[in-house]
């Protein structure tokens, strides 16, 4: 089963915020960053049965995270949840970053 992926309005300023904090370094580290999150992105919608995401014990609602790597070896975060067929990315967790707090986790049916 293909899953429908739907970044959230805060997923996607994480996004532009982490690609822009690399490429005022690099610009070729950005866009293989930006290959890496593209490619993970791409593998939820084959397969979203990921880990819970700490931030989920603070949550009724199964709160996933999907990690990914730049090709340094850093980690980054999808935090996600699944509505029947459609995957909602909610935030995208850099290195380093602390744990989302309860209040800055929006959900879909919270918009």
């Amino acid at each position: 089963m293909n899953y429908r992926v739907e970044t959230t309005r805060e997923a996607q300023a994480d996004r532009v915020t982490c690609y822009d904090y690399i490429a005022q370094r690099s610009l070729a580290g950005a866009l293989r960053w930006l290959d890496a999150f593209e490619q993970a992105v791409d593998s939820l919608r084959q397969n979203p049965n990921c880990g819970l995401a700490p931030e989920s014990q603070d949550h009724d609602d199964e709160i996933r995270q999907r990690l990914f790597k730049t090709p340094h070896g850093l980690q980054y975060r999808l935090l996600f949840v699944i509505r029947g067929d459609t995957i909602y990315i909610l935030h995208v967790r850099g290195p380093g970053q602390n744990l989302l707090p309860t209040d800055s986790l929006r959900l879909p049916d919270d918009e």
